[in-house]
């Protein structure tokens, strides 16, 4: 799988949801953020893999682990951040599954409740 697909996926993905946007804080990556200024993710294309960081819950992060493409996160991995190096379409499903469990986890209160009540 192209690492350009692969990036462009992610992308498309963590755009799509309310109220987000990217900006670029830290150099020429993504940083996908949502309200005022809350990061939900990023995605770093380097040594052939697309590098996404998420946060996720405690239980989630235990999961994640026991794969072989994901590691604590580099300097935020203690307050529950992971990243995954995607490489193909396994790793890409659950980089996306992340990518939205982190939004969720990140996306202010009163927009959770506008998503909850569109069921």
């Amino acid at each position: 799988m192209r690492l350009e697909v692969i990036e462009e996926r992610i992308k498309d993905l963590a755009l799509g949801f309310p109220q987000a946007y990217e900006d670029r804080p830290w150099g020429d990556f993504p940083v996908f953020k949502v309200g005022e200024n809350k990061v939900f993710g990023w995605a770093v294309v380097d040594d052939g893999a697309v590098h996404v960081t998420v946060k996720l819950t405690a239980e989630e992060r235990e999961i994640a682990h026991l794969l072989p493409y994901v590691r604590t996160a580099s300097y935020v991995g203690r307050y529950g951040w992971i990243t995954a190096a995607v490489t193909d379409e396994e790793s890409l499903e659950a980089a996306c599954e992340w990518l939205r469990e982190s939004y969720w986890l990140k996306c202010p209160a009163e927009l959770k409740a506008a998503v909850e009540g569109e069921d």
